[in-house]
């Protein structure tokens, strides 16, 4: 009930008593104070002031959340637009405060009333609307004073030139200013207070002045704009420490963290730092990672290959430095016309006297490498040389072949060390991938002298005492290179033992100094570099795991609290799914750039994600060189024109209703620029961008003012036509640092380009599928002038109302040439005819796309009723298929594959063909461009092997027991159904101590319990066994289990999929798949498989991938069977790719399971399940697999358990009818590809003898099970 109070002085009242009175005064049912601050008031304010303005039908009054309010302002904006209301900073209006009490006390009188109200007309209605522009004197009168420090002064001038020169007339403030941004630092405080940011410091950089005798730390930041989805470098300040009572170090810590403060930038965000000084940046990497300990520091990246080249010669004999060095003195001093000494040093890059010789890697590597190349020359032009100088001594060295040993050895270690450094120098990578490369560095040289255990240990966590752990050093099978095997084949008379013994030590201390200096520079673990790139990329995530990302937030300090990670788990998998539903584009683009995915992803992230900021951190990584030059080229200049007002426009502009009392035609032809032009102007923050003039929708044209949309990335502005240039003027507005640096700024081009060139009839050259070559082909184009039109060429056609679409004849040229040259050259999709391909066709010659290969793998062994494949063998699709009339194929063939692949015609001319054999089971002829691969049924085994873009960590390896340490197994089987796991266990021999099985179908019970004397112990629903029972009954050596497939088979029109029905039985496998995991420190070996189907979503694949964090392997029955059953299987069992061959006692064939006197008409079946009508063949359906006397007939059940592997009369209990049997049967797995899975696990646990004449245990011959914890009755529930 609403009541009345009275406000005292000092007195406070419950929120509830004045909400139920702001209730009933508006009629409304708010019950939360922050639901009266909707901004629905102010909208009604506005149209009462100015009626018509805002539309107040789409005003949200019942606000619930931040949504309602974001839209409620968002129509108050654009009402202020369209009454021509501008903003005013800092300037308050005199009789505001009136305003403000004015608005409280109509809230009561306008609310209720506001539904009932109509648009009325106003004294503006019909009057023309004009947006006041500002000048840029009124702008600059607007913007905080900032002093800019004369040290900044003289670094603008004499390190951004090119804006002195065009502010030759401007004071020195007004050129810092054009550089730095009119809002600095404002903007660049506001931005790194809300996301992460990289710093830079470079010490010692010449200022202007003084004879550039005054040096000055500079200090520059990074970071990424998620609202244009673009990486800005920006120059902040520079340092000048003037502290002498600490050290150096130290006053430049201190003068650091107070420049932060000053800019009011927090510490708490700042994620990578730099410090080209490799003397102080230990000191401040000390001093800021105390302030924030998840600091990632780039300062060791620049001379990493350095120190790593420096302690590893280090290990090596001296004599091999004495020599480089020797004859690097002999050449720099004494005059020579040796060409050999001459190419040696040639184009090498030069030695620095003030640094050790071991630690160039570049001199030392190239010149070591040309030495060995050389040594029979160089060793006859010093003996050449007599006692001249030091040429005795280096004679001597040549001779010993110790030393020339280890040179040959130095000049292959060196050569990964050498690359990586050219990368740096040179490249142009971004440093994302160099850490990436860096990882791949460190495994290549740990791989080289480490065991495979050790590598992946000393990778994963790091372990540095692995490094002088003897039982896991290569002391003999250490790589030395092929070229250091054939020199001590060749000398192994004249090379001793203890010499040869002695030089691979050495070795062995070379790699491992080098590893450890390698991992001692590198700023984070292998395993999370190498994962950073790949996690970056748009497809990345399928490609890295949740547990990936969760140690890669710990890392960098964003997961301080014990439940971080796992939530960081649950925000990358909710990402991953989300982008997995995203629809597919059907156009061969080249998808987003890294940085414009993330801008549409975190659009869609909370503020407080963990995910968020991880990937804004990663995003900080500097996008090129960290040298000075290239880094100062990438800062930011951003720049501003006086006559221009640029306006971002939001969704909600386009829903403002314009209205008129009269309506009028709306022309768009303006003066100057018209609807369709190509043009430049200024963003704010960028150089001069091309975009397009765009209509006004439904509204007035405002006086000069033009509706842009931006080539590249489709945003709008609203701009003053003063600040417009025609795009015909391109060399003078074209930004070759923007060209360099911008990918968004190539793309603009790019799509300018293509715009002009289509208006122009102008057609490139497309020889080269590359868009790079395409794009320079093009902006030379534009720099001539636009030949042969000029830029009257590309001047948009007159339009009138209903003539929006222009045909682009200029993009159908292009594709069709492109198509021709792809035909020619075989290199496209055989489905879709895709440029963009992904892998091979494993049937026929040619390729697949990453769409139609996912489309392939779910289709390839889809099956309908009447046992041939659901769609086509060629492209996986089709309407109107024709099938294969050999009884044992069941391949079908579209419409339009044999009419585009073979030729017109061919698919109404095979229909008169009967029967017609396929081109898989004729002679393999090329027919047109179909062409059978000679190898297709490995090819398709190749294929399912290599369908998966993870990079999973390799699984656990255990070694194989001794055998007389090997012990009985214990197995828990998961849906066990008939006790298919036990049997293949049995008959391989095993001693089977405890097998517990969870399964609910009472006759699969039955089966198992008769078949196996009540040696399996059966327990409830696996969704009610829980940890203490598994500790309880355990410890298990091997987790089983398929579970049903009717929700995941593609087959089913009506299934629910991976996260409904029984699709979520999966995720109880996984759930005591990770109680059952031994810990690390547990050596005891664990075994595990999964199994399901092949035609699934191929997101649920990818799904079920990510949890059990492996790729499966398809196993088809058809190859030790009669019948086709391909399936899933993940796992950690050895060997489970291996190819698997039928063995003697396998019955291949129909026939071998037939009881006597009947004939199969077939040799293989299709897939047998649970329906009747799966046993019939043929086209029609009706054909029957079996004759007997002449009279066709149906599989019996004993030859279907015989098909299955089973024993003879293995389902005939409990009186159970055939379609009972068959039941039971065609869920089951199929015995003999059990037996090949399971038959590496013989080398883990004890064995039993078996009698060699026994092929396989019968039911009755079941060899007695050893008692185990859980004795007693056969049926156990959980809940006892």
């Amino acid at each position: 009930m609403a009541v009345n109070v009275q406000v005292k002085p000092g007195e406070k009242h419950n929120r509830y008593e004045l909400l139920a009175w702001l209730n009933e005064s508006l009629q409304t049912k708010f019950t939360k104070v922050e639901q009266t601050c909707s901004g629905a008031a102010f909208c009604q304010l506005m149209h009462w002031l100015f009626p018509g303005s805002v539309d107040v039908q789409r005003v949200r009054f019942q606000a619930s959340d931040e949504v309602d309010a974001l839209h409620n302002y968002s129509v108050l904006q654009a009402g202020f637009r369209r009454s021509g209301v501008i903003k005013v900073s800092y300037t308050l209006h005199p009789l505001y405060p009136l305003y403000l009490c004015f608005g409280c006390s109509m809230l009561s009188f306008l609310l209720p009333k506001a539904r009932e109200v109509e648009m009325s007309e106003g004294p503006w209605q019909n009057q023309e609307i004009a947006l006041d522009v500002q000048t840029a004197e009124s702008e600059e009168k607007e913007d905080t004073f900032f002093p800019f420090s004369p040290s900044l002064l003289q670094l603008i001038q004499k390190h951004w030139p090119s804006s002195a020169k065009r502010g030759t007339e401007l004071t020195q403030d007004q050129v810092a200013r054009h550089v730095l941004g009119q809002k600095y630092p404002q903007d660049i405080t506001t931005a790194c207070s809300q996301t992460p940011y990289c710093l830079y410091l470079y010490r010692g950089v010449e200022l202007g002045g003084d004879g550039d005798r005054e040096r000055a730390s500079v200090l520059l930041m990074g970071y990424f704009d998620q609202r244009s989805g673009v990486k800005h470098v920006r120059l902040l300040d520079t340092l000048q420490p003037r502290d002498a009572t600490v050290s150096a170090g130290t006053a430049e810590l201190n003068c650091l963290v107070e420049t932060l403060r000053r800019f009011e930038l927090p510490l708490a965000n700042l994620a990578v730092f730099y410090c080209g000084d490799s003397g102080l940046s230990q000191v401040l990497v000390t001093g800021l990672r105390a302030l924030n300990p998840g600091l990632v520091s780039l300062c060791g990246l620049p001379g990493l290959a350095g120190r790593a080249c420096h302690m590893g010669v280090k290990a090596l004999p001296k004599p091999v430095l004495e020599l480089v060095r020797d004859i690097h003195h002999h050449y720099s001093t004494c005059p020579t016309t040796n060409d050999n000494l001459k190419e040696i040093f040639a184009d090498v890059a030069p030695l620095d006297p003030l640094l050790p010789l071991s630690s160039q890697c570049l001199f030392l590597g190239r010149t070591v490498q040309r030495m060995a190349d050389a040594w029979p020359e160089l060793l006859q032009y010093f003996e050449s040389r007599g006692n001249e100088g030091d040429a005795e001594q280096v004679c001597a060295l040549l001779r010993d072949l110790k030393v020339r040993l280890s040179l040959l050895f130095l000049g292959q270690a060196l050569e990964p060390l050498c690359a990586f450094q050219e990368l740096l120098e040179w490249g142009d990578s971004d440093v994302a991938n160099i850490l990436q490369q860096a990882s791949s560095l460190v495994h290549s040289y740990a791989a080289s002298f480490l065991r495979s255990p050790a590598v992946d240990r000393l990778l994963r966590r790091r372990e540095l005492t692995l490094l002088g752990n003897e039982d896991h050093l290569l002391r003999v099978e250490v790589n030395t290179g092929a070229r250091v095997k054939d020199f001590l084949s060749e000398h192994q008379a004249e090379l001793k033992d203890d010499i040869v013994d002695s030089f691979l030590e050495s070795s062995v201390s070379f790699y491992m100094a080098t590893t450890w200096s390698l991992m001692e520079s590198l700023p984070l673990p292998n395993v999370a570099l190498k994962n950073i790139p790949i996690l970056l990329r748009p497809a990345g995530r399928l490609e890295v795991t949740g547990r990936v990302v969760a140690e890669l937030g710990s890392l960098m300090g964003l997961c301080g609290v014990p439940g971080d990670m796992a939530l960081l788990t649950d925000e990358f998998l909710e990402y991953m799914i989300s982008e997995g539903e995203k629809p597919t584009a059907d156009s061969p683009s080249p998808g987003p750039t890294v940085e414009q995915h993330w801008k549409q992803v975190l659009r869609t992230m909370g503020k407080t994600s963990i995910l968020r900021r991880l990937i804004c951190s990663l995003l900080t990584l500097p996008s090129g060189s960290l040298q000075r030059d290239k880094v100062f080229a990438q800062v930011c200049t951003l720049k501003t024109t006086e006559s221009i007002d640029i306006i971002d426009l939001d969704d909600s502009d386009d829903d403002v209703i314009w209205t008129e009392t009269t309506q009028h035609k709306v022309h768009y032809i303006f003066k100057g620029y018209n609807v369709g032009d190509l043009v430049w102007g200024q963003i704010d923050g960028y150089s001069l961008w091309p975009g397009i003039v765009q209509p006004w929708k439904g509204r007035q044209a405002a006086k000069n003012i033009r509706k842009i949309e931006w080539c590249g990335d489709g945003m709008f502005s609203e701009i003053n036509t003063r600040g417009l240039l025609q795009f015909g003027a391109f060399a003078q507005c074209f930004s070759a640092n923007s060209f360099a640096t911008l990918v968004t700024y190539r793309d603009a081009i790019f799509q300018s380009l293509q715009v002009a060139a289509s208006r122009c009839r102008k057609v490139f050259s497309l020889g080269s599928d590359e868009r790079e070559e395409l794009l320079k082909e093009m902006v030379d184009w534009a720099f001539s002038g636009f030949k042969p039109t000029g830029p009257d060429g590309f001047q948009p056609p007159l339009q009138t109302e209903g003539n929006g679409i222009v045909l682009e004849v200029w993009f159908i040229h292009c594709f069709v040439h492109s198509l021709c040259n792809f035909l020619s050259s075989k290199a496209f999709c055989l489905c879709c005819m895709d440029d963009e391909i992904e892998i091979f066709h494993p049937l026929f010659e040619g390729s697949l796309c990453l769409k139609c290969k996912d489309n392939f793998t779910e289709t390839l062994y889809r099956y309908d009723e009447d046992g041939y494949q659901s769609y086509c063998t060629v492209c996986c699709a089709g309407l109107e298929v024709i099938l294969c009339g050999n009884d044992s194929c069941c391949r079908s063939y579209c419409l339009d594959c044999l009419n585009i692949l073979v030729g017109p015609g061919t698919f109404d001319s095979l229909k008169e063909v009967d029967p017609w054999i396929c081109y898989l089971c004729e002679p393999h002829n090329a027919h047109g461009a179909l062409k059978p691969r000679l190898d297709w049924n490995i090819r398709v085994q190749e294929f399912f092997a290599n369908n998966s873009a993870f990079q999973f960590e390799p699984d656990r390896v255990y070694p194989s027991i001794p055998a007389n340490l090997r012990r009985p197994i214990n197995v828990l089987s998961l849906f066990d159904g008939i006790g298919t796991g036990y049997l293949v266990l049995k008959e391989l021999g095993l001693k089977v101590d405890k097998y517990v099985a969870s399964e609910i179908c009472s006759e699969s019970i039955s089966v198992s319990e008769i078949n196996h004397e009540g040696k399996i112990i059966h327990v409830d629903d696996v969704r009610l066994i829980t940890k203490e029972h598994i500790l309880k009954w355990g410890p298990f050596d091997l987790l089983i289990g398929g579970s049903p497939c009717n929700d995941l088979s593609i087959v089913n029109p009506a299934r629910k999929g991976l996260f409904e029905g029984t699709g979520r039985l999966f995720f109880e496998f996984y759930r005591l798949l990770h109680i059952m995991k031994p810990k690390e420190d547990d050596q005891r070996p664990f075994f595990w498989f999964f199994e399901n189907v092949v035609f699934m979503n191929n997101n649920h694949k990818v799904d079920i991938c990510r949890f059990l964090e492996c790729n499966p392997v398809l196993v088809d029955a058809v190859k030790v069977s009669p019948a086709h059953r391909a399936r899933y299987f993940w796992g950690n069992i050895p060997g489970m790719n291996r190819p698997i061959i039928a063995s003697q006692n396998d019955k291949v064939f129909l026939q071998d399971c037939l009881e006597r006197g009947r004939i199969a008409k077939f040799t293989k079946v299709r897939t047998i399940t649970t329906n009747s009508n799966s046993l019939k063949q043929g086209k029609d359906v009706r054909k029957l697999p079996v004759s007997e006397k002449g009279v066709d007939d149906n599989l019996w059940i004993t030859e279907l358990e015989k098909i299955f592997g089973f024993p003879k009369h293995y389902t005939d209990v409990k009186n159970m009818s055939r379609q009972q049997r068959q039941k039971v049967l065609g869920k089951s797995w199929s015995v003999p590809v059990i037996r090949h899975l399971f038959a590496p696990l013989k080398d883990y646990f004890a064995c039993e003898q078996l009698p060699p004449f026994l092929s396989q245990p019968s039911s009755s011959s079941a060899t007695a099970m050893g008692e185990g914890s859980m004795g007693g009755p056969s049926w156990c529930s959980p809940l006892e």
